[in-house]
């Protein structure tokens, strides 16, 4: 195939509708002697690379699925949880079920990805599985039962809430569910590695907690969640010391229980009134009733506050000007 004749331009333009490149195609770019044609030629091989790379990996991860399928067990439900380590917020798992006809994604683990993939592939899940259960666990029950039983019980969360029930469990680590006995179940270290399904339940679980978590940085501001999504880092820390734990902080972890104990029920109402207003006036009116109400307030919670009011005034003022 000869390409002396076309430009650059219209090379692009005749490859871009090609869903497949055939191997002539890709011959004639590498040995076009000019060094653009040459580099288009070359990203296209590296990408048949990598997709056949990523087909050969999504085949070996389906291999605990067609385990349970070859033995009558259609679906095969893969559950993980994500949350655990958060300082804030819930505790949210998955539970995915995949067809044996299915288009399967090529699922990874979620932590590998970067966020606009893991966004993609969430899309693609969706449109393929059979079923797809979400389990939460709040903070306040996280509080009353630790973090251990909270992420079981979001992963019976999860199984109660798939519209077809699994045949078989495909579980990431090493938690066992006590479920219908008839119901075989496996336990996966590093499942999500290791299992379609899991993985594909771990991006789910993922997806939909960052979600979440970018909603409470806009009714919470100045924590920072929807960068670090409720995790301890540094930014984290700093916010903790000066505005104190906000509603959805997990009271029973050390790092927040060391920041006081900010239980009261007025600090608890005013915070959130603080959080929720929706201007410049009502946040005003906010502040006006909490310092009539100042002597009921221990110093540490009155100063969580006033860092708060300052925190949303400033973003409220950027909105209205």
């Amino acid at each position: 195939m000869d390409l002396k004749g076309l430009s650059v331009v219209a090379i692009r333009a005749m490859l871009e509708p090609m869903e497949t490149v055939p191997e002539e195609l890709l011959e004639a770019l590498s040995n076009d002697p000019r060094r653009q044609v040459k580099d288009i030629g070359e990203a296209l091989r590296r990408k048949r690379e990598r997709e056949a790379e990523e087909l050969e990996e999504q085949q070996r991860m389906l291999e605990f699925e067609r385990g349970y399928h070859a033995r009558g067990l259609v679906r095969v439900a893969g559950i993980d949880e994500v949350g655990r380590g958060p300082l804030a917020g819930p505790v949210v798992a998955a539970a995915v079920i995949f067809s044996p006809e299915a288009e399967y994604p090529r699922a990874r683990d979620s932590k590998k990805l970067a966020p606009e993939r893991r966004e993609e592939l969430f899309e693609q899940i969706h449109r393929s599985a059979l079923a797809i259960g979400i389990g939460r666990v709040e903070h306040e029950e996280i509080d009353k039962i630790n973090i251990y039983n909270a992420s079981l019980l979001a992963m019976y969360r999860a199984v109660e809430d798939l519209e077809a029930k699994p045949d078989a469990v495909l579980v990431d680590g090493m938690m066992v569910l006590r479920l219908n006995e008839k119901v075989p179940q496996e336990a996966l270290v590093e499942g999500d590695c290791r299992c379609l399904s899991i993985a594909a339940a771990s991006i789910v679980a993922k997806v939909t907690r960052d979600r979440l978590m970018c909603e409470y940085d806009l009714t919470y501001p100045g924590y920072g969640f929807a960068r670090h999504k409720g995790y301890p880092t540094s930014d984290h820390f700093k916010a903790l010391k000066v505005l104190g734990p906000c509603p959805i902080h997990r009271r029973s972890f050390a790092a927040v229980a060391g920041c006081g104990d900010f239980s009261s029920r007025e600090w608890a109402r005013y915070y959130d009134a603080l959080a929720g207003a929706s201007c410049l006036e009502e946040l005003e009116r906010v502040a006006v009733d909490i310092r009539s109400v100042r002597g009921l307030l221990a110093p540490a919670e009155l100063a969580s506050l006033r860092a708060l009011y300052r925190s949303k005034k400033k973003t409220l003022a950027a909105s209205e000007t």
